[in-house]
């Protein structure tokens, strides 16, 4: 083996057997001696802190002023809801915010299923229980769903001009609830000193785990490419050429990007599936008249799809 060789892995691995929605555990070997926890300690802290997600950050209750309030029928105070609501856990297609309505008059639990969301909004843990009426109560509210990263005080939700009666809430927009690695020791012919990285990620089921190891990586790698501009005179004469290469690399990347990736409307993603059309490559290659062959495919679908590719700088009837 030569003396200067890099060792890094070819693949990551994803335990079939055990993924979910929610939870996946992938393997990446061999890497050089240490870079196992340099890549996982980086990848963990990116995946806590700075995927995009969804949160409910601020509810207007009808009948409630302030949120001390109690209902007339309502088991629950309004902090108790409020903290209920924290817990609500969505997938937003689009830039946001959305508002939606929660009307409940029946007797007994209301929950998330109760909630009326357009198709731009999909809620994940519907069996979430938020109050519970008694006879003659009813529960009102709307619910305002914005996107972020990390997490923001209800001061910041605060920030936000909103129709009188609304209350800020306190918001967790990380869609990642944990995430564990372990460096363990790999082989490489005869050398045993190698790393095998192995990180176990949970989520809130509004992205997979694979599509949040995704973004990570791809967060990293854009927060790495700065230092490869740095240089001698030399090394910036070879540059332009580096770009183009980078650039095509980078433009791979994108084709080969899953279509649940690029977070179309619930509408646009199921048409596409139904059609087979799995990959942003797939999606590029056909032309507007194939797209509005597909059933139920309609004008406000193509017009979402061409938008979104316009801002990867793609469109259709491309040749991939």
């Amino acid at each position: 083996m030569p003396f200067d060789e890099l060792v890094l892995p070819g693949s990551v691995h994803i335990d079939e057997k055990t993924a979910t929605d929610f939870y996946a555990r992938f393997t990446a070997e061999p890497y050089e001696s240490g870079y196992g926890h340099t890549v996982g300690n980086a990848l963990r802290r990116i995946l806590l802190s700075s995927l995009k997600g969804s949160a409910v950050t601020a509810v207007r209750v009808e009948g409630a002023l302030h949120e001390y309030s109690t209902l007339p029928g309502v088991r629950e105070d309004l902090i108790n809801i409020l903290l209920n609501l924290k817990r609500l856990r969505v997938r937003m297609h689009g830039d946001g915010p959305e508002t939606v309505l929660l009307s409940a008059r029946k007797l007994g639990p209301v929950t998330a299923q109760d909630i009326k969301v357009p198709d731009t909004v999909e809620i994940i843990n519907k069996d979430l229980v938020i109050a519970h009426l008694d006879h003659g109560g009813k529960l009102e509210a709307e619910i305002e769903i914005s996107k972020g990263r990390g997490y923001a005080t209800a001061e910041e939700t605060g920030r936000v001009n909103r129709p009188a009666g609304f209350i800020p809430m306190d918001a967790i927009f990380s869609p990642v609830v944990k995430v564990h690695y372990d460096v363990e020791p790999a082989r490489v012919g005869q050398k045993t000193d190698y790393d095998r990285l192995v990180l176990e990620i949970t989520t809130d089921g509004s992205i997979t785990p694979s599509e949040a190891l995704e973004h990570s990586a791809t967060l990293l790698n854009t927060a790495l490419g700065v230092f490869l501009a740095e240089g001698d005179a030399g090394a910036e004469a070879e540059l332009p050429a580096e770009e183009n290469a980078a650039q095509s690399a980078g433009q791979d990347d994108k084709m080969d990007m899953s279509i649940e990736l690029i977070e179309l409307s619930s509408r646009a993603a199921n048409c596409l599936k139904a059609a087979k059309i799995r990959t942003v490559r797939e999606l590029v290659t056909r032309t507007d008249e194939e797209l509005k062959a597909i059933k139920n495919f309609g004008t406000k679908s193509l017009d979402e799809i061409k938008a979104k590719l316009d801002e990867m700088g793609l469109s259709l009837g491309m040749k991939a």
